[in-house]
């Protein structure tokens, strides 16, 4: 797991896994090895740019992880040129969801406007009106921003003062503990 500053630092475990994995090294499942599954309604090349742009119910698959939005743009370093003065394209440098983005794990949901992972800055930012959800716990705000290496989280409003709506919320459940083994143990226990 992960430790968060998510609104001041309420909520452990909450959106990191799930998003500050979802573009390192091209993956949107953590340490998968499995290849990514992209569809869309349309793609599109353009090699000059080192871009590849997925367009309507765009959708990436990694094992059980899942990124939707409107379109997916994802644009790799250019690592030189080729013998025809073409880019060779190389490894992941931005990746932009747009429109209805949501990043979906077996454990883990968040939802947004638009997203942005930049290698350069280690960053990913999630904005427009954006939930987290894990378990029943939810946090929201308008911005989300991870550091993918420290795997810390700061959501952030342009709400601000006490008592008014709109600003940063989380609402945590705690953990649930089974004490019934541990209280039949002491019966049995006791003469």
């Amino acid at each position: 797991m992960w430790r968060s500053i998510l609104g001041g630092g309420a909520c452990a475990g909450l959106a990191m896994t799930l998003i500050a994995t979802l573009p390192a090294r091209a993956q949107i499942e953590t340490n998968s090895k499995s290849p990514i599954d992209i569809t869309a309604n349309e793609a599109e090349v353009l090699n000059q740019q080192c871009l590849a742009i997925w367009r309507g119910d765009a959708e990436a698959l990694q094992d059980k992880s899942r990124l939707r939005a409107d379109s997916i743009s994802v644009y790799t370093k250019v690592k030189g040129k080729d013998a025809k003065g073409q880019p060779s394209c190389g490894a992941t440098e931005r990746i932009i969801a747009d429109g209805h983005v949501f990043y979906v794990t077996p454990d883990q949901t968040a939802k947004g406007a638009h997203a942005v992972y930049s290698s350069a800055d280690d960053t990913i930012v999630l904005t427009g009106d954006v939930v987290v959800v894990q378990g029943k716990d939810v946090a929201r705000g308008d911005r989300l921003t991870i550091k993918v290496s420290t795997r810390e989280a700061r959501m952030y409003s342009n709400v601000t003062g006490a008592g008014k709506l709109g600003r940063v919320r989380g609402v945590f459940y705690p953990a649930k503990t089974d004490t019934a083994p541990a209280a039949a143990a002491a019966a049995a226990a006791t003469p």
